[in-house]
């Protein structure tokens, strides 16, 4: 390397999943395909490994060895992910993480996006529209339809317009 030239970009560990390419269970297929899915679609860098082929019996041995079977299995079935040589989970492990918005922490990834974070804490709602929001909700009327001080009050709200009237006539 020489002094013009930049030092090369650290590589992230690639996340080792272990599949079973003639796996006759459709839960297990539809499992490994929506988890390369999710990674390829997140640029998250993957192996696939297929311990159902030939040659791979050390690589299978290790998943067994590191991931946890289910109640009444013998062994730990596919899907298994691994980071390097840390086991991360197994499918149900990666969906929640997915669907909780945890997958790179699930992973042991940097997150490459914040986390998304929801509206303010309801902590700092102000005294006088929580009281806005009580009366409006005892009124059965939602605190944003109650009339603000100074506007107009002749405008016709929104809900209020009739929607374009349909034929009442049943179809046969």
């Amino acid at each position: 390397m020489g002094e013009g030239e930049p030092a090369p970009a650290a590589t992230p560990p690639a996340i080792k999943i272990f599949i079973s390419g003639n796996s006759g269970s459709k839960e297990i297929s539809n499992a490994q395909h929506r988890i390369t899915m999710i990674l390829k679609s997140l640029g998250i860098v993957m192996e696939v490994v297929d311990i159902s082929a030939p040659g791979v019996e050390e690589q299978r041995d290790f998943m067994r060895a590191g991931a946890k079977k289910k109640e009444g299995q013998r062994f730990a079935l596919p899907p298994q992910l691994f980071n390097g040589e840390k086991y991360c989970g197994d499918y149900d492990d990666f969906d929640v993480a997915n669907e909780d918005d945890e997958l790179e922490e699930f992973l042991g990834l940097p997150r490459k996006t914040p986390k998304a974070v929801s509206g303010k804490p309801e902590d700092e709602i102000k005294p006088e529209a929580e009281g806005a929001e009580k009366v409006a909700a005892a009124e059965g009327a939602p605190a944003e339809a109650a009339p603000v001080e100074g506007a107009p009050t002749d405008a016709t709200p929104a809900e209020a317009v009739p929607a374009e009237e349909t034929s009442a006539e049943p179809t046969s």
